[in-house]
């Protein structure tokens, strides 16, 4: 009877101990508010124009959006005065980054001010360069970015 009963003891410590282990890899699975199921659920949209103010310039956004909660992100690339620009409307505790590729060099990343807050960047570059831009929720392995499918010009 002794016998009997240190087994099941012994079935039964194993038993939670797999339990916790099955636990803990269900809560390690558990996909971060940017991490790859979350994906599914944005959107990505941009545009190109050309730039009034600048003759041959050609400026460019990207967007990514949650429409389940009105959410988004989005990086301008504007010809006139080469200004970028970083909207971060997305609630993760993460600053939202701007990815730009200018001519054949990049991409230079640059960060936002953190979630709910627009930052503008001014910089300098040839003119009549190729220019794409991406956004993304963050600089994580798990971020979600923009397709990065708009082409500008400096």
């Amino acid at each position: 009877m002794r016998h009997s009963t240190r087994r099941t003891l012994a079935a039964a410590a194993a038993a939670a101990a797999g339990l916790g282990l099955l636990g803990s890899t269900a809560a390690a699975a558990t996909p971060t508010p940017d991490g790859p199921a979350a994906a599914a659920t944005w959107n990505s949209t941009g545009a190109t124009w050309n730039d009034p103010n600048d003759a041959g310039g050609v400026s460019v956004y990207e967007r990514a959006s949650k429409l389940s909660t009105g959410e988004d992100i989005l990086g301008q690339f504007i010809a006139y005065g080469e200004k970028i620009s970083v909207f971060d409307r997305h609630d993760n505790d993460r600053k939202a980054i701007v990815k730009l590729w200018v001519g054949g060099s990049g991409p230079a990343v640059f960060y936002g001010n953190g979630d709910g807050t627009e930052r503008v960047i001014n910089e300098s570059y040839g003119e009549g360069q190729a220019v794409y831009l991406q956004v993304c929720t963050s600089d994580s392995a798990n971020a979600v970015c923009s397709d990065r499918t708009h082409r500008g010009r400096s």
